[in-house]
């Protein structure tokens, strides 16, 4: 089977974050959004990400937003948030991606897949998110309908796939997938309680992947 590269969000203890990268994933991240049960505060959200720079300075560390006004994104970014990458959920644009770009971070664009139309990539994004449409952006633990990519060209930019992961049954259906689909997201799917991470769950789903 394919080998996808592993994300997991939605982390809020730094015990658990810890645990996490103990795994092996290849990048986490950490949601700013009022109305996610996931939701951290700005000083929280830049002692996570500091955390993870320094217990693994190689994995990438997403700040998630939605919500986040445009001066308060790049005001945070300005002062040296220690991220690799920012997804953009919910009612962002080009003109936002074009902040992230300046403050030398990369941009992850995120498109809920409600049918079979294929997004227009802005010309900073790096990487495209497919994720199940909600009222907080993701998190809904619900797949969405996966033949609506059937139809789809090849993205330009690497793609990640979001929405109802974490079951080590499906690893089967995965093998469905788009060839051009390269990173798995996670995040309820994983999770002992809203937030919290089963390093168990992660592992075992990425063993079955393996196999």
């Amino acid at each position: 089977m394919k080998e996808y590269r592993i994300k997991i969000c939605g982390l809020t203890s730094m015990d658990n974050l810890k645990s996490v990268l103990d795994c092996g994933v290849n990048a986490i991240g950490v949601i700013s959004c009022s109305t996610s049960p996931r939701h951290l505060s700005l000083p929280e959200v830049k002692s996570m990400l500091k955390a993870a720079r320094k217990w693994a300075p190689d994995v990438e560390r997403h700040w998630v937003v939605r919500g986040v006004e445009s001066h308060v994104l790049e005001s945070t970014l300005s002062a040296g948030l220690a991220c690799t990458h920012v997804q953009l959920h919910g009612d962002y644009a080009a003109e936002h991606a074009r902040i992230v770009k300046r403050q030398g971070k990369k941009v992850v664009q995120v498109h809920p897949v409600k049918d079979s139309d294929q997004p227009t990539i802005w010309l900073e994004t790096d990487r495209l998110l497919l994720d199940t449409p909600g009222p907080s952006g993701g998190g809904t633990g619900r797949a969405f309908d996966r033949k609506l990519l059937i139809s789809w060209s090849p993205p330009r930019v690497q793609v990640a796939l979001a929405g109802g992961l974490g079951r080590t049954e499906e690893s089967q259906e995965l093998r469905n997938l788009p060839p051009w689909v390269d990173w798995l997201d996670l995040n309820s799917g994983v999770e002992s309680s809203p937030g919290i991470k089963n390093p168990s769950q992660i592992i075992e789903f990425t063993q079955q992947l393996a196999n």
